[in-house]
């Protein structure tokens, strides 16, 4: 089985972590605490753990399978791949029922919380909840993606606090007796808990925008299983231990009044916006993960193709968002019972995790060529056979409508499938054959025989290796080049050819147009935005026609290979650290538009990039490049000034520019001793390019290199990063920033990669040091007393 040709990761361990965490921590643990407490008394908490180590197996299980299949359909994908089409059917269209069951048990959950705040009727909020996610889902609104992160750490937060503050208020005489009702109470009670977990698998349905998957998706999947259980049964053992089990049949949310207890009315007001957080972003999740497995079944032919279908002005599945919405909003009204619609969507989503299970050990007892993950899971088939028996065990608990939904599920998704089927359309590569010759050859002794060959290694396309560095401005370089303005387009692949370009040899440039799509949409979705591409294409190409091939000083610019290419994303940052690695740049050309708005730096991919990229970083403020004839480098002697130099020295030889060194000092140092330091320093990078030391006394260093820009008349300003790490200093630091902002001229701000080593932290410290205390020639900036370096 071929994976794409070219995976597109762009969730990091946070991104994929809140994903599976977010849909948990909802409804499940804001609504259900209090009637798992009547049902099952203090002994709820051993119904939480038996759920949560149920998934945790289940878990290790489907981070088998996401390494080893990691493409868009999570539990669908999985099942229909090992164990057959027909399996698939019933699991898919189980799976998109249980979440669009959750969808509707998560806003009953909202309408409950709102009427706290507002005299809505519940079911009334439920439906205005269930509206404002549909559109935002179907414009593909931001906040199904990044802000997803910022809601999870709030809920985890402010669960956390009220876990702190709680457990002193635990009465240990209120535990007892523990299991007032029975150990059949327990089982019953964990399948009504069992929604509270429908959420980690989520995480497999974008398993191929995970960046470095053979890490990240094991630790994430079963991260957020661990994380949530150990929470839920702290949050259940505290209230538990603060109310009698004879009134906690009387308290109709006991969770907000154990908070209201622990903290007063601000807790117990913390808690209600948490649980409208939640329970709306366990919500969001939900229809974005449903909507992922509309569009798998889709492509395989066992949901209508309309379903697929992309909308090219939102680039979202509207269809399939639609369908979900409607369904789950109809629910809220036929059956607006929390207990029965989390019995059910718990029932629906216990039988696709059984057979995510059984479906690990076949794929492994049938070892087939394309099955080759980077995890397996210990002691294997023993884990995945008691998790797939737990799995139907609590389906018998469940109660006779939820036992009810599963037999339906599984009849009419059979049923469907033979419909399907005599269309003749379906055409799914899967490991049934596979195990079928295994086990007529092995026997039961497939299930424990090793792989007849290697696991792969890890993700090589993600992993970081190391860059070798360029010493110097004589040897060509790989430039990547962000492009996504075309008012910029051609400054930033002119800039980044003459940056590449050696001495005596041409080098690469990359020009990479990101488009970014909505979360909501798979990268790999065919004829995804595909008008726009072609004409983006076009345009790059017309512009790389223009580019003026000419070369100056011998500098062979034309020998400079250009490429450009156009790249479906989610997330701006990762992207441009995944294109620069896996494209084997060293160096990553950005443009920035300036500003010191709050909104325009957190919007700014610069930020992010530089905690990530292992490679040189260039950003580029253009105001004209069409005519350089002479290069400002203001000079710190610091890695980032003499990157800056290097790329000064590569753009004069590529123009026919001079270059102005400008050296600031303080007025006890003598110029003339000063100019041939510097001049002494930058020998082995100038070379024979012509070169100015200009030698400047002055106390701030921003209000002198704006001076010097204005009196000589330069059109571009090549400065270093500074070394500041105070608050201010937010892309490049102080310095760099306001220059790049305030001078009249184009600014092109570099930053030297240094590896993670102590060495060079210790360095830093010792400048910064050094700055500080006054020792050395350079002046502080009267911005925040830090120079260039």
């Amino acid at each position: 089985m071929e994976e794409p040709a070219e995976l597109r990761r762009d969730l990091g361990f946070w991104g994929a972590l809140t994903i599976g965490a977010g849909t948990m921590i909802g409804a499940g643990i804001f609504l259900l605490a209090g009637l798992a407490l009547e049902q099952a008394g203090p002994a709820a908490v051993l119904s939480y753990l038996v759920a949560g180590l149920v998934c945790l197996l289940t878990a290790a299980s489907a981070a088998e399978l996401a390494t080893g299949m990691p493409t868009s359909g999570g539990d669908y994908y999985f099942v229909s791949r090992s164990l057959g089409p027909a399996f698939g059917a019933i699991s898919g269209v189980g799976i998109w029922l249980s979440l669009t069951v959750a969808i509707a048990f998560y806003l009953v959950g909202t309408g409950e919380f709102l009427t706290q705040v507002s005299p809505l009727d519940p079911t009334v909020g439920a439906l205005i909840a269930t509206a404002l996610l549909l559109v935002l889902n179907v414009v593909g609104a931001k906040v199904s993606g990044s802000a997803q992160v910022v809601i999870v750490l709030a809920l985890v937060g402010i669960l956390g606090v009220f876990v702190v503050g709680g457990l002193t208020e635990v009465e240990t005489a209120n535990l007892s007796p523990f299991v007032p009702e029975g150990g059949g109470a327990v089982l019953s009670t964990t399948a009504l808990v069992f929604v509270s977990f429908l959420g980690f698998v989520k995480i497999a349905a974008v398993a191929e925008e995970i960046k470095d998957p053979a890490k990240n998706l094991p630790r994430t999947l079963m991260g957020s299983v661990a994380l949530v259980t150990l929470l839920y049964v702290l949050i259940v053992l505290i209230i538990a231990g603060i109310f009698t089990q004879e009134t906690i049949r009387e308290v109709p949310d006991p969770l907000t009044r154990a908070a209201r207890l622990v903290y007063g009315s601000a807790g117990a007001q913390a808690i209600i916006i948490a649980g409208l957080f939640a329970t709306l972003s366990s919500a969001n999740a939900s229809i974005l993960a449903a909507s992922r497995i509309n569009l798998a079944m889709s492509r395989d032919r066992l949901f209508p193709r309309s379903l697929a279908t992309i909308n090219q002005r939102t680039v979202t599945p509207v269809r399939a968002i639609l369908l979900t919405s409607s369904l789950a909003a109809l629910l809220i009204v036929l059956l607006p019972n929390v207990e029965e619609l989390a019995k059910i969507a718990s029932s629906l989503q216990l039988y696709s995790y059984a057979a995510i299970n059984v479906g690990a050990v076949a794929l492994r007892a049938a070892d087939p060529e394309w099955y080759r993950p980077t995890f397996r899971v210990p002691l294997s088939p023993y884990l995945q056979v008691i998790a797939a028996l737990g799995c139907l065990s609590i389906i018998g608990f469940s109660g006779v409508a939820a036992q009810a939904a599963v037999v339906g599920l599984i009849l009419l998704s059979l049923l469907w499938y033979a419909l399907v089927r005599a269309g003749g359309e379906i055409d799914i590569e899967h490991a049934v054959p596979q195990l079928q010759a295994r086990w007529a050859q092995l026997g039961l002794r497939a299930l424990f025989a090793p792989p007849s060959a290697a696991d792969v290694p890890a993700d090589d396309a993600t992993s970081v290796a190391p860059i070798e560095r360029i010493s110097g401005p004589d040897d060509p370089r790989h430039v990547v080049v962000a492009l996504g303005n075309p008012r910029t387009e051609r400054a930033l692949l002119r800039a980044g050819r003459w940056i590449a370009t050696g001495r005596d040899a041409g080098g690469e440039v990359d020009g990479v147009h990101l488009e970014v799509v909505p979360r909501q949409t798979p990268l790999g979705a065919s004829d995804l935005r595909a008008d726009e591409t072609r004409q983006t294409l076009q345009r790059l190409d017309s512009v790389l026609e223009e580019l003026d091939a000419s070369s100056a000083n011998g500098r062979p610019v034309s020998d400079t290979a250009l490429r450009t290419s156009v790249d479906l994303v989610h997330d701006v940052s990762t992207s441009l650290v995944r294109e620069t690695t896996g494209r084997g740049g060293d160096l990553l050309l950005l443009g920035w538009q300036g500003g010191f708005s709050l909104g325009r730096i957190a919007r700014s991919p610069v930020r992010h990039v530089i905690a990530e990229l292992p490679a040189d970083l260039a950003v580029l403020r253009n105001r004209g490049l069409s005519d350089i004839r002479r290069i400002l480098v203001p000079w710190g002697g610091g890695r980032h000034a003499r990157l800056g130099l290097e790329v000064a020295v590569r753009i004069a030889g590529a123009t026919g520019a001079r270059i102005d060194l400008l050296r600031i000092v303080t007025p006890d140092v003598d110029a003339g001793r000063e100019r041939e330091a510097v001049l002494r320093q930058v020998d082995d990078i100038v070379d024979d390019t012509e070169v100015d030391v200009l030698v400047e006394t002055a106390d701030d260093v921003i209000a002198t290199i704006t001076s010097v820009v204005e009196r000589d008349g330069h059109e571009l300003v090549v400065i270093g990063a500074s070394g500041e790490t105070r608050i201010r200093s937010v892309l490049f630091g102080t310095i760099p920033d306001v220059v790049a902002d305030s001078v009249g001229c184009s600014v092109m701000l570099v930053r030297r990669y240094l590896p993670k080593h102590w060495a060079y932290r210790a360095s830093d410290r010792m400048k910064r040091f050094k700055e500080r205390l006054g020792v050395g020639s350079s002046p502080p900036s009267s911005a925040d007393g830090a120079a260039p370096s």
